[in-house]
């Protein structure tokens, strides 16, 4: 499915995904329309990892999904998984401090952006990078165990990785276009064997019996009688909270007043995130968790306008200025979400990615799309400072001190601002390069329902598994939204429910 016609069905579905969930979990129905193993809610990337799991353990699968695609919101994004060592780090010579238990440290320690800290609205101006806050970070462990399985697993379908950068031992980013073809991959081995997938058909409630989750009523999105499905495992995957206004006010006030997209402001990710699963496994007696932590942020320019990723931060010499053309944190370490993050504690409304010649010529021209960006006025290009301010609006005076300075300490190695020392510091040559205004953007939530390292939905009276139940993706409170623990929690959980009695 081409982009347009993906954001149509977006569009199409937008009033069948308002629709209520019913108060309660429902009791076993007078006749079961389907039967089968696992029954997965949700075709993302972890619903339908999990379904190539358990149909290669030999369980019977069916899986659902109220949108017209599948793969989620996976498929629109820049595919960039992260791992303990693979064979992806042997051949870029990253051998050193790349285990398992290396990876585990840096996530602990909070160096990266994930996983974000609880941030919650009495405390809006907090730093994100404090380490671990998860409510069970052996949730979280399990996944990183899983990286280097995750990044096979991938690569078993074709799906080509980009060289590593040295300076981000953990990245893997994969070739524009990867995810589409990782989820087309997975579909085709679904059917392949024998796997069934039901677009358009929305879950409402997990049927339990005596305290076990054993099926799911669902609906067709355009409406019709409901359908009732029996199954031995239940995993929901059905995603986040984004878009439901009562959940977001209710765990997430200061965010939900955040403008949402993700390629530009409100453009980049459907508007169904309505927290099917988390609402349906609620009733059905399971616990929350994390509900408070920070949305997953990023940045983009106005609808129309092409951007430039801020993920080039990781990999490329670029800085971040306001409006006033000045810095305002250490870029690199900040990374896109706590760059988004930092507009927002300074009052700063938007923000500004400048880079140089070298850049703009460098290895990762074509993944950031600079050349679209130039052509379409999403990037501006100029010789001196003064004039590369008057292309955006941006105080000329702040912006020359600011690309002096960096100039000055560019030369050095010595980052007087902010203590950059990473090996992208350095100084920048004309022409200089700037782009369109970017927003901060909320594009997921964290949090969710509360699960074990097994993936079993905890039962929130007494903390217990419920039998039958288990959860995936986003659904889950306690790993990240990234696609590496999205995925890693597909694996472990195909697995598992394939093998529940």
């Amino acid at each position: 499915m081409n982009r347009r016609s993906f954001f149509a069905s977006a569009a199409a579905l937008g009033a069948a995904a308002a629709l209520p969930v019913r108060s309660a979990s429902a009791s076993s129905p007078r006749r079961w329309d389907r039967t089968t193993d696992v029954l997965i809610v949700g075709a993302g990337l972890a619903g339908l990892t999990a379904g190539v799991t358990a149909l290669r353990a030999g369980a019977k699968v069916m899986l659902i999904d109220k949108r017209a695609w599948f793969g989620g919101d996976g498929v629109l994004s820049a595919g960039q998984f992260y791992s303990a060592r693979t064979p992806l780090h042997d051949a870029a010579g990253i051998t050193q401090h790349v285990e398992v238990e290396d990876y585990w440290k840096q996530i602990e320690s909070g160096v990266d952006d994930e996983p974000l800290s609880k941030v919650r609205d009495n405390l809006r101006l907090s730093v994100i990078y404090s380490g671990v806050n998860k409510h069970n970070p052996e949730v979280l462990h399990r996944s990183a165990e899983y990286s280097p399985r995750v990044v096979a697993f991938v690569q078993s379908y074709g799906i080509k990785f980009r060289r590593m950068n040295p300076a981000k031992p953990f990245q893997c980013p994969t070739e524009n276009g990867s995810m589409s073809k990782f989820a087309e991959g997975m579909v085709s081995e679904i059917e392949r064997r024998g796997g069934k997938i039901l677009p358009l058909t929305r879950a409402s409630e997990i049927v339990m019996d005596g305290g076990r989750a054993v099926g799911v009523i669902a609906r067709p999105v355009s409406g019709g009688s409901p359908v009732a499905i029996r199954a031995r495992s239940i995993v929901i995957a059905t995603g986040g909270f984004l878009n439901n206004k009562a959940m977001m006010k209710r765990y997430k006030r200061f965010w939900s007043g955040i403008q949402t997209g993700f390629t530009a402001v409100g453009d980049g990710v459907p508007t169904d995130h309505t927290g099917d699963g988390i609402v349906m496994g609620r009733r059905a007696g399971a616990a929350i968790e994390d509900m408070e932590s920070m949305p997953k942020l990023y940045a983009g320019p106005r609808k129309g306008t092409p951007g430039v990723s801020w993920i080039m931060f990781d990999v490329d010499t670029a800085f971040l200025v306001t409006k006033a053309g000045r810095r305002i944190t250490n870029e690199h370490e900040s990374r896109y979400s706590g760059c988004a993050l930092k507009l927002l504690s300074t009052h700063n409304e938007v923000g500004y990615a400048v880079f140089d010649e070298k850049t703009f010529r460098g290895p990762n021209r074509d993944r950031w799309q600079f050349d679209k960006a130039l052509a379409g006025h999403g990037l501006f290009k100029a010789d001196t400072p003064e004039e590369l301010a008057a292309k955006v609006g941006v105080d000329p005076k702040g912006l020359r001190e600011t690309i002096d300075r960096i100039n000055r300490d560019g030369k050095t190695g010595r980052d007087t601002e902010f203590g950059r020392t990473d090996p992208l510091f350095r100084a920048m040559t004309p022409p200089y390069y700037i782009t369109a205004a970017n927003w901060p953007l909320a594009y997921k939530t964290e949090g969710g329902l509360e699960v074990n390292p097994d993936f079993q939905a905890l039962r929130a009276s007494d903390d217990a598994p419920i039998p039958g139940l288990y959860a995936a993706g986003s659904t889950c409170g306690s790993i990240s939204t990234r696609l590496c623990d999205v995925v890693a929690s597909g694996l472990i959980v195909g697995r598992i429910a394939s093998a529940a009695r």
